[in-house]
């Protein structure tokens, strides 16, 4: 069960980038336009990594149809977690005009909880490749993740302290998703080593499902009820862009 040096690096490497992106989220309160074109970039982060990366990743280690399963438990999962959370009444506004504080908060709680899921697998997926013969691959997969974990950290922080004010617990709920990271690795390491594909499939098919949800439902049209939807729509694709850019150079 020991730790090497090496490992440490990993997980630190791996952690940092959402403790310093919630850290960066929550050192100035940014105007409501960049606020929601923060929400929309990571709609369209969520969206681009969740069609161009998880389902196919999916569909390569367990097939089509389990895929779909996967994907139908992520969206029911959180549906489910709409329903017993608290959750604003809100409605969209049909014209532009200023974004309901409790909508944002509803979008960065519900966002937060997403990017939560989505790192356990993260983690597991760096253990796995410890176990890799390649040198160096884990470290090069932590790297890559704690890139575009930064920019998430950024966006699910600062809504919810714009949306509360509350500045410390802005920073830990964001910080935290984190954790999963490093529970992920530990179990990947020692406990689920010999996790099968096919059920790891199904599990990435259902990250996949609620950041689909989380996106369509929340962070698009929150984004798009300020007073500069096409300032959103840009930094929506400019999501899209940045992690088929980001895909590109990762190993």
């Amino acid at each position: 069960m020991a730790v090497d040096t090496q490992t440490l690096i990993i997980l630190g490497i791996s952690m940092a980038g959402p403790i310093l992106g919630s850290l960066a989220g929550v050192s100035f309160r940014p105007k409501e336009k960049l606020l929601l074109a923060m929400l929309s970039f990571a709609g369209g982060t969520m969206l681009a990594i969740s069609f161009l990366q998880l389902i196919p990743e999916s569909i390569a280690m367990c097939g089509p149809v389990p895929c779909g399963v996967g994907i139908l438990i992520g969206l029911l999962a959180m549906l489910l977690l709409g329903q017993v959370t608290p959750h604003s009444q809100t409605p969209v506004p049909q014209a532009p005009g200023p974004a309901s504080p409790a909508r944002l908060k509803d979008a960065s709680v519900m966002m937060i909880a997403a990017i939560f899921l989505h790192n356990f697998p993260e983690g597991i997926a760096m253990a796995s490749a410890q176990r890799m013969p390649t040198p160096g691959k884990a470290l090069l997969i932590a790297v890559a993740l704690a890139t575009h974990d930064i920019p998430e950290g950024i966006c699910t922080s600062a809504p919810y302290y714009y949306a509360t004010g509350r500045r410390l617990r802005a920073f830990l709920l964001s910080a935290g998703t984190a954790i999963p990271v490093l529970v992920g690795f530990f179990l990947g390491r020692f406990i689920f080593r010999d996790i099968s594909g096919f059920a790891m499939g199904i599990i990435v098919g259902a990250v996949a499902g609620l950041m689909i949800y989380v996106s369509c439902e929340e962070l698009i049209p929150t984004s798009q009820a300020g007073e500069s939807p096409r300032f959103s729509m840009a930094a929506l694709m400019l999501g899209i862009l940045f992690v088929m850019a980001l895909g590109a150079v990762q190993p």
